[in-house]
């Protein structure tokens, strides 16, 4: 009996054991989150984007998300682009009309998971945004008259689909094959966007 009440124990043994009932780290289900990147507006227009936002969990596999989409581009358009025939020297402005432009959209999105494990999470889903924008807009310069600024402001929305990749350590992949940018004034108004973008999810 002494002698096995004696016997180490080797405590070392047991805290240098490897933690086999350690959980696996997984994508966060919640949070903040912030992504970046670039957007092709008829994609010819490059423009850069910024989505600053919270996911919330809905169900299992699918989230709901809400935030604000900031987009700015810019373009140039040639005057003898936008009038037949040789109507540009007739009426005397012939060089670049410079357009710049920024749209604060809020956005809903609905997310589903179509892969999740301790890797990462592969989703699809949808958006839809709606916001102003507010355009800088310089006509060309004409004969005795410099050009000058018109500053046209109007109410637009999104509807996009987008398939995102979010790593278990929180970094976002996206991208956006599709998207329409539309406004209530007319068809022609309506162009297509595509963005590729990543960030951030706390």
């Amino acid at each position: 009996m002494s002698g096995a009440l004696s016997m180490p124990t080797h405590p070392s043994n047991a805290s240098n054991a490897p933690d086999v009932f350690a959980a696996p780290k997984l994508p966060a289900t919640s949070g903040p989150r912030a992504i970046l990147g670039f957007s092709w507006v008829r994609a010819e227009v490059l423009g850069y984007r910024l989505d600053l936002g919270w996911q919330v969990p809905w169900v299992h596999g699918t989230a709901l998300r809400g935030y604000l989409s900031t987009l700015y581009s810019y373009d140039s358009v040639s005057m003898s682009d936008l009038l037949p025939g040789g109507l540009a020297n007739d009426l005397g402005p012939s060089g670049e009309m410079e357009i710049h432009e920024l749209a604060l959209l809020a956005t809903a999105e609905i997310d589903a998971a179509l892969v999740s494990n301790e890797h990462g999470r592969l989703g699809a889903g949808g958006a839809l945004g709606i916001g102003p924008s507010f355009a800088w807009v310089k006509m060309p310069d004409m004969p005795f008259r410099p050009g000058e600024w018109t500053h046209p402001r109007a109410v637009i929305g999104r509807l996009s689909g987008h398939l995102e990749y979010r790593f278990a350590s929180g970094w976002v992949l996206r991208g956006q094959p599709f998207g329409l940018l539309f406004s209530g004034h007319d068809n022609t108004d309506t162009v297509y966007e595509m963005a590729a973008m990543g960030g951030y999810q706390w």
